[in-house]
């Protein structure tokens, strides 16, 4: 029997939130495009030594995004009744958006969805310290 690898395993059960969301077919190659893009970041966040806890902690609200991001794909596609990757682009820009999983501050979860290489915005807590809190601006 084969060890698998958490990274993967998150990254199959986020793939299969977003084709249980999206009643179109999705273009095969706009779904691997996205996943790559990925896959750094699942890698760098869960193959850490609290890689499980960590996916314990944000594996459901991922699962979530990803059946947002389904769901988001299959509205944008709907047109062309196939989910490219241009639909596919648009919906996860928009998952992308609110990927702080409606949390007080910038959470470990957000570094699941920047594409690798992009800086944090300015208010994002680092990924070793992601149990801070931040203050919130004086409105």
């Amino acid at each position: 029997m084969t060890m698998r690898r958490l990274p993967d395993i998150a990254i199959r059960e986020c793939v299969g939130e977003l084709r249980a969301a999206c009643r179109l077919p999705i273009d095969q190659q706009a779904l691997d495009v996205l996943i790559e893009r990925l896959r750094p970041n699942f890698e760098r966040i869960l193959g850490h030594p609290d890689g499980v806890k960590r996916w314990a902690d944000h594996g459901q609200r991922m699962r979530d995004n990803g059946r947002h991001l389904g769901a988001l794909a299959d509205f944008y596609g709907d047109r062309d009744r196939v989910v490219s990757v241009e639909a596919l682009t648009r919906a996860f820009q928009a998952v992308r958006e609110d990927c702080t999983v409606r949390a007080e501050v910038t959470p470990l979860a957000f570094e699941y969805c920047r594409p690798t290489g992009d800086p944090l915005p300015e208010d994002a807590v680092h990924v070793d310290q992601s149990r801070r809190t931040r203050v919130p601006e004086e409105v």
